[in-house]
């Protein structure tokens, strides 16, 4: 009984117990329901390629299936990514980093409602340090791992990277100047960073507008008709292009990068667009400035069509034509004038009065004076009674008186006649004096030369009334039947004496290549005399131009004056020589502006050599070009012609070319000449006629049509002022030039403008020479020899084409003005190292000081004068007036008979470079780069890129690049912009080399 009661107790609590777990499920689905509502829950962000249904989840396999999966994050500058997973069946889900299960991950699971099934989901942060201390061949990645019973999967993984931006743009925006109408492109290159940079444009700060487009394939290709905010494109690398620009597209734009890391904006680039003047319509023609007679009707145009704006060029040509005029004058009637008294009583018991037909007189045609010109009457009863008693004594009487004035008037005209033959006799004994002594130059020396008998040449003008006297100086002739070997003196005197040439047998023509001016009541200057050909005039004169002749165009101003005060020397220049070996050197010429740099390695190993570099200054080596071309440069040469380099030397030189886009056509000139045996039989005239004559001239190389693959081609980069050579060959080079087609009548060259003062004071004499240094230190040098003083230099643009050049001295004091004109070819196609033109100064009792102006300028282009003023001290010696040129101090010493400057001591070179640095910096930039930052990008930034093909035949580009770009840059921060020019380039791998070997501090 007790065992009955025992187990109906035992069911009826297992029965509660039942109904007690029924009841808490129960409450358990409700509180499920609370937490995981149906509705709220989005299963739309959980979609998986591994499930596609409620159904597939339910009647899934036993295997866990993906919801999320990771995906490609970033660890953004302090702040970790965030890895995602979440699957479902899965008894564990867990991530595994680079093969090593990560710890750190947060775990979460719940069972959905709906199906029942089990989800676990999973996250995980990464942080910056755990990337970067990885250092596996793959990126750092995570992979999702989900496990149950029967198995485990794996998901895709996720590759976790640091985001970042750098800071420098590997190619930013540079300023840039464009013609309004035309295409322009601003490039920018942005940082390199992860995840890839979005680019856009500020303009003055405030976000551009602009159209997607692709990249050109290049500048040609930019479209003319962009449509759109602005007209801007923005191509797919992120570069601004300008379809049509207008001056409302000024300003500054400013290149955006940004990335989830960081925003970059570069320095913001200028975009100018300038506007080229253009002419507006002629004026109607003005009347005639004489009513009647020859005059000049002028017309006018403005440069207003459109302005010049923002540094565009000036109108060419003048803005004003001028054309003679000549009306008929009216014809004047003639006049008479009032009667004149009557005069005395004569024996005839008559007398007159008369009249002229000048007030006015017939002119033009028109008639003459009708009527007598003299009256005839009886004189009174009285005076003819008182005549007839004495009249032939009365009249004897005052015969007589009129004859003795006569007489008397006579001798005083004789004698003044006298007086004025004999100063002025005095005065040209003195002045024939005073050119013997200039024409020694030194009395201690003794000169030996064949003399002709006629010296004097009579030049006659047209009007057969004036003959001129004039002294040929003697023309130094280097061919031996002209001239005879020159012997030293054997006084003391040390110094080479310029050899005075012979005289010259050719008449000169009577024509004057100068301008003469037409003057009325013309005055002589205070300080200024008539030269042998009348070229003084007033400066309110009328010019009137004559004809030149072509014959006198070949005689420069020394051929008619006399004053021909020339120095030739045998290979007159300077120069300097040095031994050099493997390790290089840097030979330079300061006082003209001429180096030659041999780089390290140029010189085979174990031999050394003697180099010299030199600018020639005798006129007989300078090249004879055609008529179109014009000599650019010195003439330098640099030995010996027969070296073997193993690798090609640098030349630089000046030139004086004005270099705008498409204005000049350059060339590279050569000749082939052994200055050392010139040297060595500099005493030898034959031998040096013969070296002169044997020097042909060719061109070598013509700038913008270099050959391609031409064994030996030299390789010429300029830049404003300056030419740099790159040649394995070396010989005496020229630069020279001519108008270009594509821009005609453009083409400028600086002319240099040098006055000296004579020795004797009573000369000025005018230098035309290339504005280069060399040019101007050979002048000075053939002026200190003759004694000469230098008062005064400037420049001056002179343009192509067939305008003359123009020279007026005018006497600050009196107002007068002495004129001399220069034909365009005497100085675009002069074979000599300066034009030059005297102006002779008369010194008058009591003139303490003189003071001239004198200006230069081309005819046509007058608005460039160029401006000199003269102040002459006459109680200073020669010395003491003007400026003296000082002496530069270098290294450079008088040596030899030929009295050449050089110096045969080694100038040993701060390469800045070592052997082992050079060839890691060629390591890292001679292989070709995707990105196009290697050697290409380095002769871009370092502007060394006019022909980059050349560098492209080398072995190593990056060598000779560097080899250039140390030969144009001594500077102190050479060096610094070097490493900022690689750190933009984003080649840090060759920045780092630098600044390792050559320390932080560069």
């Amino acid at each position: 009984m007790e065992l009955k009661i025992s187990i109906l107790l035992l069911a009826l609590l297992r029965l509660a117990s039942t109904l007690e777990n029924t009841k808490e499920e129960e409450d358990a689905e409700e509180d499920d329901e609370d937490n995981y509502p149906v509705d709220d829950y989005d299963y739309g962000d959980y979609e998986s390629a591994t499930i596609t249904s409620d159904i597939d989840l339910i009647a899934g396999g036993s295997l866990p299936i993906f919801l999320a999966e990771p995906v490609d994050t970033f660890v953004v500058k302090g702040k970790p990514a965030t890895l995602h997973c979440r699957a479902a069946h899965a008894l564990q889900v867990y991530f595994r980093c680079n093969g090593d299960r990560a710890e750190r991950s947060q775990h979460q699971d719940f069972v959905d409602p709906r199906t029942g099934t089990r989800v676990v989901e999973v996250e995980l942060n990464v942080t910056r340090n755990e990337v970067e201390e990885y250092f596996g061949r793959e990126r750092f990645k995570c992979e999702c791992v989900a496990w149950s019973g029967p198995g485990q999967i794996r998901g895709q993984p996720a590759t976790v990277e640091v985001a970042y931006l750098k800071k420098h743009f590997l190619s930013p925006p540079y300023s840039l100047s464009v013609e309004a109408g035309r295409n322009a492109e601003l490039r920018c290159t942005p940082p390199l960073g992860v995840p890839q940079p979005k680019v856009y444009w500020l303009k003055n700060g405030s976000p551009l507008e602009t159209i997607a487009g692709s990249t050109p394939a290049s500048s040609d290709s930019i479209p003319n008709d962009v449509t759109g905010a602005n007209n801007f494109v923005q191509t797919g690398d992120g570069h601004l292009i300008l379809g049509k620009a207008e001056l409302r597209h000024q300003g500054n734009y400013s290149c955006v990068a940004e990335n989830i890391a960081a925003r970059r904006v570069s320095e913001p680039a200028v975009l100018t667009v300038y506007v080229n003047g253009g002419w507006s319509s002629w004026s109607g023609w003005s009347d005639c400035s004489t009513r009647c007679g020859r005059g000049v009707q002028k017309r006018t145009r403005t440069c207003t069509n459109p302005v010049v704006m923002n540094g565009g060029q000036a109108c060419p040509g003048p803005a004003t034509q001028r054309v003679e005029c000549n009306p008929s004058c009216p014809a004047v009637d003639g006049r008479w004038s009032s009667w004149s008294s009557w005069s005395a009583c004569g024996p005839d018991c008559s007398r007159i009065r008369r009249r002229s037909c000048n007030d006015p007189p017939a002119s033009n045609g028109g008639r003459p004076c009708q009527g007598k010109d003299v009256i005839v009457e009886s004189c009174s009863t009285d005076r003819c009674n008182a005549l007839g008693q004495d009249g032939p004594r009365v009249f004897k009487e005052a015969t007589r008186a009129i004859d003795h004035r006569n007489i008397l008037a006579l001798w005083i005209t004789l004698s003044l006649a006298a007086i004025i033959l004999a100063l002025t006799t005095i005065f040209f004994v003195r002045l024939m004096r005073r050119k013997e002594r200039m024409e020694a130059l030194y009395g201690v020396a003794r000169l030996d030369f064949r003399r002709p008998g006629d010296l004097a040449k009579s030049v006659v003008s047209k009007n057969d009334r004036t003959v001129l006297s004039v002294d040929r100086r003697l023309e130094q002739v280097i061919d031996e039947s002209n001239a005879s070997r020159m012997s030293r003196s054997c006084s003391e005197h040390h110094y080479d004496v310029p050899q005075l040439s012979l005289p010259s047998t050719t008449r000169p023509s009577p024509s004057s290549s100068v301008t003469r001016s037409s003057c009325k009541n013309s005055q002589r200057g205070r300080g200024l005399s008539d030269n042998e050909e009348g070229r003084s005039s007033r400066s309110t004169c009328q010019a009137n131009q004559e004809s030149t002749n072509e014959d006198d165009d070949e005689h420069d101003d020394e051929d008619r004056t006399g004053e021909d005060d020339r120095n030739h020397e045998d290979s007159s220049g300077f120069i300097v020589r040095a031994m050099v070996d493997e390790q290089g050197a840097l030979l330079v010429v300061p006082e003209v502006g001429v180096s030659m740099s041999i780089p390290e390695g140029a010189i085979s190993r174990g031999r050394r050599h003697g180099l010299h570099l030199a600018v020639l200054g005798d006129d007989s080596l300078r090249p004879s070009l055609p008529p179109s071309l014009t000599l650019l440069s010195a003439v330098v040469a640099c030995g010996p012609s027969g070296i073997d380099l193993v690798k090609p030397v640098i030349l630089q030189f000046e030139h004086c070319a004005e270099l705008r886009t498409g204005n000049w056509e350059l060339s590279l000139w050569s000749t082939d000449l052994d200055l050392e045996t010139r040297s060595n039989n500099s005493s030898n005239s034959s031998t040096s006629s013969n070296l002169t004559s044997s020097s042909m001239w060719r061109k070598i190389l013509t700038l913008g049509g270099e050959p391609i693959n031409l064994p030996g081609q030299p390789f010429a980069q300029l830049d404003h002022s300056g030419v740099f050579l790159v040649t394995e060959t070396p010989s005496v080079y020229a630069v020279a030039g001519e108008n270009s087609v594509v821009a005609p009548g453009l083409a400028v060259k600086r002319i240099c403008v040098a006055v000296f003062l004579s020795r004797e004071r009573d000369h000025i004499r005018c230098h035309l020479m290339e504005d280069t240094k060399a040019a101007f230190k050979l002048v000075i040098e053939q002026e200190r020899r003759l004694g000469g003083t230098h008062i005064d230099h400037g420049a001056l643009g002179f343009r192509a084409g067939n305008s003359p050049l123009r020279i007026d001295l005018e006497d600050r004091e009196s107002g007068f003005v002495e004129r001399q004109e220069i034909p365009h070819r005497r100085i675009w196609s002069s074979t000599r190292t300066s034009v030059r033109r005297s102006f002779r100064i008369e010194k008058t009792v009591g003139d303490l000081r003189l003071s001239f102006e004198l200006r230069v300028c081309q005819c046509g282009f007058e608005e460039h004068t160029l401006f000199l003023r003269i102040d002459l001290d006459l109680m200073k010696r020669n010395g003491s007036s003007g400026k003296r040129t000082t002496k530069s101090e270098s290294s450079i010493v008088l040596r030899g008979k030929n009295s050449n400057r050089s110096t045969e001591s080694v100038v040993p070179r701060p390469f800045r470079f070592s052997k082992t640095l050079r060839k890691q910096l060629c390591q890292c930039l001679d292989p070709p780069s995707a990105r196009g930052n290697d050697w290409r990008m380095l002769a871009q930034r370092l502007q060394v890129d006019r022909y980059v093909d050349y560098f492209a035949t080398k072995a190593s580009p990056t060598e000779h690049i560097l080899d250039l770009w140390e030969a144009k840059h001594q500077e102190a921060t050479a060096l610094a912009d070097l490493l900022n020019h690689l750190r933009l380039m984003g080649r840090v791998d060759a920045a780092n080399v630098l600044e390792s070997r050559l320390g932080p501090w560069i």
